[in-house]
């Protein structure tokens, strides 16, 4: 808090001459151009300032000289006096908002050093009619430029990489747009949107990654052709009504698919994609219903969010083994999906990613995925079974909400996050009969909301060692529960309630002392049977509470946790080194 408070005491506004000075401690020696402070940022700012006026690069204050690093947010704000400004060649940021509706503003020259024009910048500076853009930029931010009216021509210089959304949209003057260069790589949705004059622009083959509207209500848009519009190496968008049956080959070179760019396309019946291709922007092929399956060549590093949702006619995909993560919504609403690949690459299922794809009947998901994102296989009506992959640490809520024949889950010992907070990941999950959980942390009903009166069998994995208290409490349903072979904890009351449980498999060769609420409610002395390993029947008719079982069983090995080999003391299946290691660990007193 000290370092804080000190931090924001080192922060100074001055004036010089006519201009106000911010100083921060994050910039030594560097001073910003701001506002008065009294004003506030929403006010019209040096409305007292008018024609041309010019930016000094350094500037001295009480004996210090400060270099001019930066236009302030706001700096200028809705100012209708200034003519021109003159900006310093040591300017190396312009912040948002820093010459917004400057209406009187005739022309803008960015010196070189400023390498990124933030948003709203320059928006409705109506009377700039000349823009000189420095070589250094390599970003344009959204709305920076919005609504300069009286713009004619436009050059974008080499070095630019990305222009952000509605960068200069409704500059209803612009009749010609220049690129120079191969350094453009991303246009943004609508940048040129509203261009009403604009008949002349060059795309660069350097750009693959395009949102949507970016030429929208422009003269060069309705000047195209029917059919499959490219801007540089992007497939744009379909223009005009595609007839159904149609069956389209994306030309050689193509890099990307613009977002938007086949959205409502029902006429698509294939798609054929080049090895050049590298990505797939949002919401592509949304809605495609006549597109029975679809090939990914493995160029394609990046398929965004929306990608292929409501492909409801969509049988079969094959995904490239570059792919990363299969983002938010990305099959959603694919009801007729019954088959898809997820390569070892993928990291990563996206929210929502297969909510809703009701006809597959295996879990799409690799042993390399980590994150299972929120509502990832909502809805999918069609699976029976879900075994998460040794790879997952994390499943978000609503993960299987509504898989209503779900019938049963595995989560392993690799997963260390289930959303806690009452969004279960198994809501609505009203057949899930059989839960199989080999994760400590996770040993406990309340994970799994929604399902304690329908769950039949829960087994308890080796990773286990604590049941903690009410674990299973209540669960009515529950028939058969496997416990884990070294559990050194079994919490009070913690199969409690549990009145239809039928068989408790525990392999531990030694029982531990436990409390007389944790089979609270079961029938030890009728129905419920009690399975240890062979040899063990005396030890847990020997121990308070374990001998309350009136059927008592040396069959643990076969029905419970354990193999069933003879000599397999750890219950692996196999007798080996470790079945003799831990022999001798029981014989030193180190287990029990």
């Amino acid at each position: 808090m000290l370092l804080v408070v000190a931090s924001a005491s080192a922060d100074t506004t001055f004036k010089v001459g006519n201009l106000y000075y911010l100083y921060s401690s994050y910039y030594p020696n560097k001073v910003w151009v701001t506002y008065d402070p009294a004003q506030g940022s929403s006010a019209a700012h040096y409305t007292n300032l008018s024609g041309e006026i010019t930016i000094p690069s350094s500037v001295t204050y009480n004996g210090q000289n400060y270099t001019v690093y930066g236009i302030g947010g706001n700096a200028f704000y809705k100012n209708s006096t200034i003519s021109k400004i003159n900006l310093p060649n040591t300017l190396r940021k312009i912040n948002r908002y820093a010459f917004y509706n400057c209406t009187a503003l005739t022309k803008i020259t960015i010196p070189d050093g400023v390498t990124y024009i933030d948003e709203y910048t320059f928006q409705g500076c109506t009377k700039v009619s000349e823009l000189n853009l420095s070589s250094s930029i390599d970003t344009i931010g959204r709305y920076a430029f919005k609504g300069c009216t009286s713009l004619h021509m436009l050059a974008i210089p080499e070095g630019v990489e990305k222009i952000f959304v509605g960068a200069f949209e409704n500059c209803t003057n612009l009749s010609a747009v220049f690129f120079y260069g191969e350094t453009l790589i991303q246009l943004y949705s609508n940048v040129f949107n509203g261009c009403t004059s604009l008949n002349s622009i060059n795309f660069p083959n350097s750009l693959y990654m395009v949102g949507q509207k970016v030429v929208d209500g422009t003269p060069w848009w309705n000047n195209q052709a029917d059919g499959l519009v490219y801007l540089g190496s992007a497939a744009y968008t379909y223009k005009g009504e595609m007839p159904d049956g149609t069956n389209i080959t994306l030309r050689s070179g193509t890099k990307g698919i613009a977002t938007n760019c086949f959205e409502g396309c029902i006429g698509l019946k294939s798609i054929t994609l080049p090895n050049t291709l590298s990505i797939i922007c949002d919401e592509s092929f949304e809605g495609c219903t006549g597109l029975k399956s679809i090939t990914i060549p493995n160029s394609v590093t990046e398929i965004w969010g929306y990608a292929f949702r409501n492909c409801s006619g969509l049988t079969s995909v094959t995904l490239p083994n570059s792919l990363k993560t299969i983002r938010d919504h990305t099959f959603e609403g694919c009801s007729s999906l019954k088959s898809v690949n997820v390569p070892n690459s993928v990291e990563e299922i996206g929210n929502s990613a297969f909510e809703g794809c009701s006809s597959l009947t295996t879990l799409p998901i690799s042993n390399s995925v980590k994150k299972i994102g929120a509502a990832a296989y909502q809805n999918c009506t069609g699976l029976t079974s879900a075994t998460i992959p040794n790879s997952v640490t994390t499943i978000n809520n609503y993960a299987f909400s509504g898989c209503t024949v779900l019938q049963s889950l595995t989560i392993p010992s690799s997963v260390t996050y289930i959303d806690p907070y009452g969004n279960s990941i198994v809501n609505g999950c009203i057949h899930l009969k059989t839960l199989n959980i080999d994760n400590n942390k996770f040993a406990d009903i309340s994970y799994f909301k929604g399902v304690k009166g329908v769950v039949e069998t829960v087994t308890l994995g080796n990773s286990i060692y604590t049941i903690p208290e009410n674990a299973f409490k209540d669960c009515t349903a529950l028939k058969k529960v496997t416990l884990p072979n070294d559990f050194t904890t079994l919490g009070n009351s913690a199969f409690s309630g549990c009145t239809q449980l039928e068989n408790v498999y525990c392999p531990r060769p030694r029982p531990i002392p436990i409390d007389a609420s944790v089979f609270s409610g079961v029938q030890q002395h009728e129905y419920c049977k009690l399975h240890v390993p062979a040899g063990c029947k005396g030890k847990y008719q020997a121990m308070n509470v374990w001998k309350e079982f009136y059927s008592i069983y040396e069959d643990a090995g076969s029905g419970g946790s354990g193999s069933g080999v003879p000599c397999d003391v750890n219950n692996d299946g196999k007798v080996d080194i470790l079945d003799v290691n831990a022999i001798i660990n029981y014989m030193l007193g180190r287990t029990n």
